[in-house]
């Protein structure tokens, strides 16, 4: 397996290794787009992801019982899921002499299947999303049983950003405005 974090980038400097930076990017968007292996394209799918970070990034997703992610995720759990946030400034003022701007996590791991089985896990993943999608938390599993959670425990994980950003502060995009902060 590719170690992601050995390769070296284009704009190295851009890179984003304080997880408390990545942290703050993962709030800012409430959809990945998932990777998932298949022949002989990839299968790439939007979907709502939530968080936490315990030791390791943990990202959760959620899904029907069926379909065809189901199916390639049993054949093959591997999964790649990147969260970005991007803002064209074509047109209007630059910042930092930049005529975009964007934040990107890509998240490498294996995706396991938690069903209402296992009702802490289940739970926990849910109000992850819940929690990353502005609702209000569960404080019981639904009863759906069409319902499947998807954690992916990150094995690797890379960010980047337009320019450096070495600070919390400077995480969030700065609108088009910036000048009126």
């Amino acid at each position: 397996m590719t170690d992601h974090n050995q390769l070296i980038m284009y704009h190295e400097d851009r890179r984003i290794t304080d997880p408390e930076i990545i942290k703050a990017i993962l709030d800012m968007n409430s959809i990945c787009t998932a990777a998932l292996l298949d022949e002989p394209y990839p299968y790439i799918v939007p979907m709502n992801y939530g968080y936490v970070w315990e030791q390791r990034l943990i990202l959760y997703l959620h899904m029907a019982r069926q379909g065809h992610k189901v199916g390639l995720i049993r054949k093959d759990p591997h999964i790649s899921c990147n969260i970005n946030v991007f803002l064209d400034r074509f047109g209007k003022k630059q910042y930092r002499k930049e005529g975009h701007d964007y934040r990107s996590v890509s998240v490498f791991g294996k995706a396991e299947i938690i069903t209402a089985n296992e009702p802490q896990e289940f739970l926990k993943g849910l109000n992850a999303l819940q929690k990353n999608n502005g609702r209000p938390l569960l404080k019981r599993v639904p009863k759906s049983e069409e319902l499947l959670v998807l954690r992916v425990k990150a094995e690797q994980v890379t960010a980047k950003a337009q320019y450096p950003v070495s600070d919390i502060s400077e995480a969030e995009i700065p609108p088009l405005d910036w000048d009126t902060l």
